[in-house]
């Protein structure tokens, strides 16, 4: 059995850290490229950019479209090439990330992210999600490594509106659960290698799901006023640090899947973002696993408590049809979906009867009479 472990070069978190953030980008080189987008160039990328240069550092400021697209790639990769970029730094969100990874791939310099929220795990992941100018999905693009550096300032995130932190842990929350489902299943992770998990992936998925339960209440009230406080920082690191690693080494199943499917249907569940979805989905992989009543109340309720989407109509899929349910459960199964690593067939009736179990199963713990 072959096993891998992948992750960034270095990690480093800590509130305030834009302003001392040049003295671990100087080893790269003198001069290089910051990604960002207006918004975020207006709220912090500024005075970032001002900190880099009084440090001494040549910097190139090229704002970002908006779409991780071919064009964009191919548009920011000639900016790096004209002006000799030693490096390549990203501040913003997903898509800004994605696109300075592929920007920094190919012209095979070292990739800093500095993300501005921890609604996700793309900082540290070796992949982007490639769309088109208009914003449809295209494709996946998988990297021979993770980003050379990640630097995380903790007030920056807990400035943004809390309900990306509350993203951040709806994705989190579903890392530990695909984990121990890939271990007992003994399928691929995420890697575009074919290899199993280490004992390390597992160990930070798990640790990943005990700081969500440990310190979430805390965070989400503190981070609700915008402050800073040590609960904050255990979730932003479980958000992006563990979270990311942990999914990407130790793989995903059917949570993820799941969210996939409900691109079969239009409508007001797209208004949801993706970690909402995979909030849900994240119910119906324990659901499919066979979780014990107490195991899936475990999850139910922290999700709740987030006011996480529970039950159909949390998705705007109250008054969706059988007919429509079975075609979200179809593409959740559909080939190269990730649920096919839950070590047993799972078939569209399967995931049709679990979505209708954690409808139902939610209903009943609130006490929802139909």
């Amino acid at each position: 059995m072959t096993t891998a472990f992948a992750s960034p070069s270095t990690y480093v978190q800590g509130k305030g850290l834009l302003k001392t953030a040049a003295q671990y980008i100087k080893p790269f080189g003198s001069h290089g490229i910051l990604l960002t987008d207006d918004i975020v160039w207006g709220l912090v990328g500024e005075d970032f950019y001002g900190y880099l240069t009084d440090a001494g550092l040549t910097i190139e400021r090229v704002a970002f479209n908006g779409e991780s697209s071919p064009e964009e790639i191919d548009r920011v990769q000639g900016i790096g090439e004209s002006t000799g970029a030693k490096f390549i730094i990203s501040l913003g969100g997903g898509k800004t990330n994605d696109t300075t990874k592929a920007v920094g791939d190919r012209l095979k310099i070292p990739i800093v992210i500095v993300p501005t929220l921890a609604s996700n795990d793309s900082p540290c992941t070796r992949l982007s999600v490639i769309y088109s100018e208009t914003g449809e999905f295209l494709k996946y693009m998988f990297y021979d490594k993770n980003p050379d550096l990640v630097l995380v300032d903790s007030a920056v995130i807990a400035n943004a509106p809390v309900k990306f932190l509350i993203d951040g842990m709806a994705d989190a929350l579903s890392t530990n659960v695909e984990a121990q489902t890939i271990a007992r299943a003994r399928t691929t992770t995420l890697l575009p290698l074919e290899t199993k998990q280490t004992a390390a992936d597992i160990a930070l998925a798990e640790k990943c799901e005990a700081l969500l339960f440990e310190f979430g209440d805390q965070a989400v009230a503190a981070a609700g006023k915008h402050m800073v406080t040590p609960a904050v920082d255990q979730i932003v690191e479980a958000n992006i640090l563990l979270s990311g690693v942990g999914a990407e080494s130790s793989g995903l199943a059917a949570a993820h899947s799941f969210q996939n499917g409900l691109t079969a249907l239009s409508g007001d569940v797209h208004k949801l973002s993706h970690r909402q979805k995979v909030a849900y989905g994240t119910l119906v992989n324990l659901v499919l696993e066979g979780a014990s009543d107490g195991r899936l109340e475990k999850y139910l309720a922290f999700e709740l408590a987030l006011g996480l989407p529970t039950t159909l109509a949390d998705l705007h899929l109250e008054d969706a049809s059988d007919a429509d349910l079975m075609k979200v459960a179809e593409l959740t199964v559909q080939g190269g979906e990730t649920i096919h690593n839950m070590g047993f067939d799972v078939t569209a009736d399967d995931v049709f009867q679990a979505i209708k179990a954690v409808d139902q199963f939610s209903k009943q713990f609130q006490g929802i009479e139909e």
